[in-house]
Parts: C-alpha cells; structure tokens; sequence
C-alpha cells in the first residue's frame, strides 16, 4: 500500500483512483430527521451537540487534502512522539466518561441518607437527650446495622460493576512520524490524541470522533448510537460543500463517531477529538446530573412522613392525657415519648434492607448485577418495560428469514444462487454474505439439492461498489469442458432490475432438460419476458417484505460461454434473469417472546423504543405479538375494528411525528399512552419517552432494558435501567442492573423478586404500625383511667423489640401468587387506612386485659405492690397477641389451611413467643424489667383472648377486603 503521505501529495490530485466503497448491497431506510420531541431540551446540552458538530463539520466538509492546510501541525504521516505527548499533556488521556472512580463515599452516604435510617436517629437522640440510654442503644444498633448491610451489599456489586468494564482494554493502531516515514505503532486506546492517524480494518472500534482520510471498502456499524443494524458505508470526502449544505452527525459520508466499529475494509482515519470532547461523551455527560427519585424512593418518603406525623399528633395528645391523670408531668414527658418510639417500627430499617440483600443474593445465581438496592423493588413496582429493539429484543446479527420469488413465493433458488455468489467472491465479506453462507452451511445436507454446494469453480468476478450496488461472479462446474457458464449477481432491488431483460418460471415445464448447464435452466421456455408491469409486481413485492421488516437482496443470473483467459466487467451484468429475493433481518432472541409472555402475564406493558425503521420494528413487534398480525385477528369484525383504530399505524409513532406534537400535550400524551413502538428516536427523544410515560396515569413506575450508547440516557431517566454485560460502558454505568447473561427471562424473575420484597417488607410496615396504633389507642384509655402506667417504657420498648424481631424473619416469608400478579408500590394512603381500620381490633383486648386487673386483682392506685404483676399480664399480653397474630395478618386467606407461613417465620414467631412467657419468670432480667411471674389462672384468660382476637381479625380482614378490594 503506498505511503499515507504520498496520498496528499500534491502530484496526486485525487484519490479517486484509490477509493472503494463498502460491500453492503442491502438496501437502507430513509433518514428521519432526530429533532427532539419537547423544545425543553437544556441549552447547555444543545450548545455541547452544536458545538461537537461544529469541530467535526469544519474538517468533514471539506476536501481531505484541504484538512492539513487548515492544521498545518497535523501530518497525514501521524504525529511525532514529541507531539502526541505534548497534546496528551494538553487534552488529557482518552477516558471513557464511563470509567470513572469508584465513589466508595458516595455509596455509603446514600445508605445512610435513608428517609428511615434518619427516622430513627432522631428519635435515638430525643432518647438519649432524656436519659433511655438503652432505647437510644437499641435504635442506633438497628440504624448501623441496616447502613452496613446495604453499604456492603452495593458497594460488592458497584466493584463487579466497574471490574466488568474495566475488563476490556482495548488497543489502536496509529501511525507516528519518522524521519524513514510514517511508522505503524499499538498503543493503548487511553493514549489516542486529536490528530492522530489511526488504521483501521474489521472489528476495530474508533477511539475518538474521526474522518475517514483513506477508505478502502469500508463500512461501519453504529448500532450503538442509532439502534440500525445494518452495516453503514463510508467513503472519503473529495469535493467541497453545496450551498447551504449542513452535517448530520449520525448519518454522513465520512464522519466515524466514537465507540462505532468497522464492519467491512480497511483505511486510514484522523482523530478530532477525544474522551469528554467527544459525541459519546456529550450524552454520558448527562448521566452526571442528579437523578430524579424512582417510584420506590418517593414511596418511602411518603410512608416516612405519615410516621413523623402521626408520632406529632399522638406524642402530645399521650402527654397531655398521662399528666392530667398521674400529676406527674416529667413522668408522662418520658411516656410521651415511649409513645413516639413505640409508634415507628425500629426495625423498619432493618427489615427493609435485609429483603432488598436476600432479594440481590437471589437474583445474583441468576447472573445478574444489582448495583442499586431500591431497583429490586423498583422492578416489583414496574408497569411498563421500555426495551430497545437491537441486541436487546434481538440477536444484533443479521440472519436469512426467507427465500422467495418475485411474486413473494417461496423458493430455494435465490439462496442456492447467492451462496455460489458470496461463497466464491474474493472481496470483503459483509454481514450478508457471512449470513447467506452461515445459512447454507448449517442447513441440513439434504436442504439444497437443486443446485449443490460445492464443487464451483469461479471463471470470473466483478467486485461490488456503491455506484453500482452490484456483485457478480462467472462460474462454472468440473467435469465438462469448461465452457459452459453462469453469471450470478446479487444486489440492491431496483439496481438488479435494472439489468435484467426477463423473470424465472419457478414451475418447471414438461420440456425443461436436466443436462442444462449447472441444473438451472434459464432457456426462454423456462423464463418470461420483464414487461413493465411484471416490474411493477416485483417492487410492490419487494415494498411489501420491506414494510414486514424485511431487507432484501435480490439474485439474478444468465448462461454465458466461457473461453480461455476471459475476465468480465461490468458490461457483462446485462440481459440477465431475475430469479428472486433473499429477506434478511435480525432475528428475535430465542427467549424473547416467551419473556414477553411472561412479563403479559405479570401485568406487566412492553414497549419499543428504537432508532431503527419503523417497519424493522413493527416486525419484531408482531413476531413478539405486541401488536397483532392479520393472522392473529380471528374474524373480519376484529380486522375491521383494527383497521378503524388506525390499525398499526396508530401503534407505531417516529421522532419526526413525536416532535410536531409538542405544542399540542394532549394529543402528545394521547399518542404516548396509545403507541407500543417508538421508532427513530434519537438518545434525548428515548429518555422523554420514559419521562412521559413515567408521568402518566398518575405517576407509573417504568423500567428500561438497553445495551448502546443511544439508551444510556433513557436508562438513567427510568425507574429501574437494565443493561447487559456485552453494552456499552456508558450504558453499564447508567444501568442499576446489569444481566451477565443476555437472558429477558431474567427480567420476568427480577420482577417476580421485587413483588416478592415488596410485598414482605409491607407485611412488616402495616402489621407493626397496625400493631402499635391499637397499643397507643390502649394507652390512652389506661392513661384516663389507670392511676399507674400499664406498662414502663422500658417494658414496652422489650414488648416492641420481641415483636420487630419475630418479623425479622418476614424476608424469607412465602407470598401467597395473587400478590404477584399485578404491580405493586409502596402506597401511604394504604398503609394508613390499614393501620386505622385493623390496628384498633387489638384495643378491646387490652382493654379486657386491665379489666381483668382492675376487678380481679384488684390492682386499683399507683402504690398497690400489684402493680408489677398488672403490668406484666399487660406485657404478655400485649406480645403473644402480636405474635401470634402475624399469622392471621401476613395472608388475606385462612391462615394455616389455605396460606401457611414459611418454615423461619413459624419458627421465629414461636420462638419469641416462648421468650415472651419466658422473661417474667427469669431472675435478674424480671428485675431489671419490674415484672413477675403471673398466676396460672391467668394463662387461661391469655388463651381465651387470643382466639377472640384471632377470630376478631379474621372477620374484620374479610370486610376489609371486601370493601378496599385489597389486602396487603
């Protein structure tokens, strides 16, 4: 290959004579305009967009020899090694925005900083301030233990995280200027400086945003950025702009954007920028803001403000109520707040962050990365899952799905011919000849016996190229004298039509011969005149496989005689045969539409939001039966009702047709709610589709699966934001979630594992506030009457910690399959109305409790050494109704018959209960708490109250469920 330098020479005046262009002779889709949906867009964002195009734009669009007049510092030999150290001193290293330290600090506030964790220390520090050393010790313990679990947790997962993309070092091929001429070195991607003249052939990725100086056959894939699968051809800049002619960052001639990769080719590629000047970056730049809270985040806050409420309203009414009747005011200050204590479940915390790190080890032997703790119960909330379409949905490999005639029929021919084709071509092979190879050779032996596989041997070839669009190879077969020959061509539809003179019979004739050369026989008596109707026909067709998503490549032929020392050109691709279409796509991953099915079936709406064609996705989209196809409408009522819904059309929405909608919300949010595919989104228009949906039915909890550059965005504005292993950097650094394994069932599994913590952790927060609003209802009650504490603060804060640790258990708790067939979020309005109607069940109970002192025992003033023993009936009491009552409370069915608890609950439940009898009864410990034995007797009235209050609750959750249509 001739020196790099030598191609600017000015005794060389074009580089015409050294271009080729790229091999992709599938057709493309026209391009959309990317205008954003909303005009909210930040201006710093679009002064950034505005000026990467402006860097790139002033050395794309002009002439590439014109390019080292305009930087006489940049050689087309490379830089020197002094110069790429000094401008890497200037610029700093090409880092990745992604690959960023990890924020140790960072993740332990936010485990700190929970609305709960400070909850609690406040009222541990109220404690401490009146002297209940021991209630400050026991909130504070909760608090330290529920911030270090979820510290270590996250902070193991944040490590896998970043280990996994810093796993891939990545090296490029540069040249550096020497005094002998320019010299190709490998250095390390960090290293790459804006000038730069990096080499790049197949699979190599772009360091930094470039021009193409030099291209040989050369195509790109930007799938990454734009979510198109096929390849993308780019070519060397020769002449000057038009008149008013503008730079399309995505979609140009000779522009190579970070983190794009090579497809097909070889050349040569200057370096415009680097790390955070990049196009990459201007979008990863986005993931730095703060992130607005989740559906689980504002769920908590919402339960933690009822707390602190309610803990202000009952606090001073308790006070007021106990000094009153005692007289003694500093005694009911210290009840007052026992009262508040005992109102916040301490325990909350704790129980919270043990579901969340029992549900991360779950999904952890599933291959899947949870680096944020809330996204397991964000997932259990979710109600749409938005997925991009390529690499996510689909396998992001090109694949052969059908081999037909023109009329639409199917047959083997055109395979069969275009496997001879890219077979024996000599070119780079693009995605379509590996796939048109891949298919035949992993078909059975016995799939293609018309024309067989092998033993071709080619006479002559003449190579694609853009202007022509065509590929044609001359072929003959061993054992005859050599003469007889085919010419096979493949290519873009019209180009092929083009040079054809007539259509293929696919029906044989009772006349046809079998000697005819290579088996095919393309004898007039075999084949039709192309009349411009019969042309006609096969566009329509070709028009109708595309809008099914299809890609096409059409295959023609014609017998031609073979003499010795004969080359072909492109004259000879004439008065050929058309013979049929090859359709192309990318194909669904193998557990794609069972996950679909899945996640159906958990309530759960999917939708696509993808910058590829609309047709590519609305085919992914039937084949997913996310939206159906006239096979699936079983009378004509349902196609009729279909079609006067607008059909498909009324469920696929462009970004073209999304931005002409701002000004107009309703018909914008309308058109939201009612589209199942988003196609040719740009990045910024994914991300306010999430926000949009996000917003709508009144707020709705959103998950987003995607794996490129163009999804990171969209990612980080979700709910819960899903990557896999094999994205891009940026898109694992914004995801909360990454998949080892590219696997959608496991999605289904992690929605299932968020319904299973959130419903457990709801267990906990509406038993145990529940639980102690009835006691604050028995408090007030013994308040106004008793002339003693029904139980010291010291007893009643042991009652409560025997109670929160029986429920410590709840996160291994089996959760009855109702619950999980519909999203759930963490809802204040329902936690309060069951905290209202079910916690003052407990109240006549305690109630029956002082009775039972009062007339029995005759425990009547402050001073009666009874005292004790009246308070500890309370205490037992108090705790075995609790406990055994987790049962009656965890299931809105029959406890123990229709719904049992799992093994650690009924364990746990009981074991504390025991510990409760226990207590009065051990020496030391009943001193230091003031209680006593009770009498038997008691024991007998203890049995006969809980059943009453187990009964009580039952009847109660049967007509609250009757009325609320809900439970838990």
């Amino acid at each position: 290959m001739p020196s790099i330098a030598n191609l600017f020479s000015t005794r060389r005046p074009t580089l015409g004579n050294l271009e080729k262009h790229g091999p992709d002779i599938a057709g493309t889709p026209d391009i959309e305009s990317k205008k954003s949906p909303t005009q909210s867009q930040p201006v710093a964002r679009e002064q950034q967009e505005q000026l990467i195009c402006a860097i790139l734009s002033r050395f794309a669009q002009v002439p590439v020899s014109a390019i080292f007049v305009m930087e006489p510092g940049w050689n087309p030999s490379g830089l020197s090694d002094e110069q790429a150290s000094l401008v890497l001193r200037t610029h700093g290293p090409n880092i990745p925005v992604a690959e960023r330290p990890l924020a140790a600090l960072q993740i332990l506030w936010g485990a700190i900083a929970n609305p709960f964790n400070i909850l609690l220390t406040i009222l541990a520090v109220i404690s401490a301030a009146t002297k209940q050393i021991p209630t400050f010790a026991v909130m504070m313990a909760m608090v330290f233990a529920s911030t270090g679990l979820r510290y270590w947790q996250e902070l193991k997962s944040m490590i896998q995280a970043v280990n996994l993309i810093k796993s891939v070092t990545t090296n490029t091929r540069v040249l550096r200027y020497r005094a002998s001429g320019p010299e190709e070195l490998e250095i390390d991607q960090r290293d790459v400086v804006p000038g730069d003249i990096i080499a790049v052939t197949s699979g190599d990725v772009f360091p930094g945003d470039c021009i193409l100086i030099t291209a040989e056959a050369v195509t790109i894939t930007q799938a990454s950025l734009t979510g198109e699968m096929m390849p993308i051809e780019k070519t060397v800049r020769l002449a000057a702009p038009l008149p008013g002619e503008t730079l399309d960052l995505l979609h140009n001639d000779n522009v190579c954007l970070a983190g794009t990769s090579v497809v097909t080719g070889n050349g040569h590629a200057l370096v415009v920028s680097t790390g955070k000047d990049t196009y990459m970056a201007s979008i990863a730049s986005e993931l730095a803001k703060q992130r607005p809270e989740n559906a689980t985040q504002i769920g908590i806050r919402k339960v933690s403000y009822v707390l602190m409420g309610f803990m202000a309203v009952m606090a001073p009414i308790v006070f007021i109520v106990q000094g009153a009747v005692s007289k003694n005011w500093k005694g009911a200050v210290m009840f007052a707040i026992a009262i508040a204590v005992g109102i916040t479940p301490e325990m909350l915390p704790m129980i919270v962050t043990s579901n969340l790190a029992l549900s991360a080890v779950r999904v952890a032997r599933k291959k899947v990365i949870v680096k944020r703790f809330d996204a397991i119960q964000s997932l259990g909330a979710v109600r749409i899952l938005c997925s991009d379409k390529t690499g996510t949905l689909t396998a992001d490999h090109v694949r052969i799905s059908m081999s037909t005639t023109g009329a639409g029929g199917l047959s083997q021919l055109p395979i069969e011919l275009a496997y001879i084709n890219s077979s024996l071509q000599t070119g780079s092979r693009s995605p379509i000849d590996h796939a048109i190879v891949d298919f035949v050779n992993e078909s059975e032996q016995d799939t293609f016996t018309y024309i067989p596989r092998d033993g071709w041997v080619k006479q002559g070839e003449v190579p694609f190229d853009s202007s022509r669009r065509l590929l044609s190879v001359l072929v003959s077969r061993p054992g005859g004298d050599g003469s007889e020959g085919l010419l096979i061509t493949k290519g873009a539809v019209e180009e092929v039509l083009d040079v054809c003179v007539s259509t293929y019979n696919h029906h044989p004739s009772p006349s046809s011969e079998a000697s005819k050369p290579l088996g095919l026989d393309v004898s007039p008596s075999m084949t039709s005149f192309l009349t411009a109707s019969e042309r006609q026909k096969i566009l329509e067709t070709a028009q109708r496989l595309n809008e099914e998503g299809l890609r096409l490549v059409a295959v023609a032929c014609r017998e031609q005689l073979i003499k010795p020392f004969m080359t072909i050109s492109c004259s000879d691709e004439s008065e050929l045969t058309f013979i049929g279409f090859i359709g192309l796509l990318d194909p669904l991953k193998p557990d794609a539409a069972q996950a679909i099915k899945d996640l159906a079936a958990l309530n759960v709406q999917v939708r696509i939001l993808t910058g590829d064609a609309p047709a590519v996705a609305a085919k992914v989209a039937r084949d997913l039966g996310l939206i159906p196809s006239r096979q699936q409408l079983s009378t004509e009522d349902d196609v009729e009702a279909f079609s006067s819904s607008k059909g498909e059309e009324g469920l696929i929405l462009t970004g073209v047709q999304l931005a002409a909608l701002v000004d107009d919300q309703d018909a914008y949010k309308d058109a939201i709610d009612r589209c199942i595919i988003f196609a040719k989104l740009s990045p910024y228009q994914k991300l306010e589709v999430v926000k949009a949906l996000r917003a709508g039915d009144g707020g709705r909890a959103v998950a987003f699966l995607g794996d490129g550059v163009n999804d990171a965005l969209a990612i980080r504005g979700a709910d819960v934001g899903i990557s896999v292993d094999s994205g891009t950097d940026i898109a694992k650094e914004a995801a909360d979630v990454i998949l080892l394994e590219k696997s959608l069932g496991v999605v289904a599994d992690g929605v299932v594992e968020g319904r299973i913590t959130l419903i457990n952790t709801l267990k906990y927060i509406k038993m145990a506030t529940s639980s102690n609003f009835g006691n604050i209802f028995s408090v007030l009650v013994a308040s106004a009457w008793l002339p003693y504490q029904p139980m010291l603060p010291l007893q009643l804060l042991v009652q409560n910690l025997l109670y929160d640790f029986s429920q410590a258990s709840i996160p291994w708790d089996n959760v009855d399959p109702e619950y999980l067939e519909a999203p759930k979020t963490w809802g204040a309005k329902s936690i309060i109305r069951f905290m209202v109607c079910m916690g003052p069940f407990s109240s006549p109970f305690d109630i029956t409790t002082f009775c039972i002192n009062w007339f029995h025992y005759g425990i009547r003033t402050v001073d009666s050494p009874l005292v004790p023993r009246a308070q500890t009936n309370w205490f037992l009491e108090g705790s075995l109704t609790q406990l055994f009552i987790i049962h009656f409370l965890r299931t809105g069915k029959l406890p123990f018959i229709q719904s049992r608890a799992s093994v650690p609950v009924v364990c746990t439940t009981f074991g504390i209960a025991g510990i409760a009898i226990a207590i009065p009864y051990m020496p030391k410990v009943n001193t230091a708490l003031h209680l006593t034995p009770p009498e038997p007797i008691f024991f007998a009235y203890l049995l006969g109250m809980i059943t009453g209050y187990a009964l009580v609750v039952h009847v109660a959750k049967t007509i609250y469920q009757l009325a609320f249509k809900e439970w838990l």
